[in-house]
């Protein structure tokens, strides 16, 4: 059950972003004033921001609930997989459309962007943090739910010699 609530919520968590990246990447083709595209750009690429992260941390605690409860970490590796994703469409794509779109419309004079770089870095520590929660679940985990031969072992060793 848990995991089909995963999938759920990592459905709707793809239409929402895939919603906001379109939409923010729309306002770039806009043909009205080059100010007002910037600045619908930025109001809705603004939104997909905390939507990326609090639906990340929503699926990466739903990944934690279906490793502790079936002892496999697909959910969590799809949550780093989803986070990466969104990451590279916002800082490779949408970003860099962005930036051609100021430099076009000489609303920028910035030489160049820092986005994939810092997209490559969130991705990085994001796939620590993932693997690091895992490490700590399955840890967990196997200290509650013991494997039978351990407590088998465990049983043996304590009781007395006859």
């Amino acid at each position: 059950m848990l995991s089909k609530i995963y999938l759920a919520i990592l459905g709707l968590s793809l239409v929402a972003m895939g919603f906001f990246i379109f939409y923010s990447w729309s306002w770039l083709l806009s043909i009205g004033l080059p100010a007002a595209a910037a600045a619908g750009y930025e109001y809705h690429a603004g939104i997909a921001w905390p939507t990326l992260w609090i639906t990340t941390i929503a699926l990466l605690i739903l990944g934690n609930a279906v490793l502790w409860a079936t002892n496999r970490s697909w959910a969590m590796w799809i949550t780093l997989l989803y986070f990466a994703a969104m990451a590279v469409l916002r800082f490779f794509w949408l970003d860099q459309s962005y930036f051609q779109f100021r430099q076009l419309n000489n609303l920028s004079d910035q030489a160049i962007t820092l986005g994939p770089f810092i997209a490559v870095i969130m991705i990085v520590v994001m796939a620590a943090i993932v693997f690091f929660d895992q490490f700590i679940i399955l840890r967990l985990r196997q200290k509650m739910y013991p494997p039978l031969q351990d407590v088998v072992a465990e049983t043996a060793e304590s009781e007395p010699p006859a």
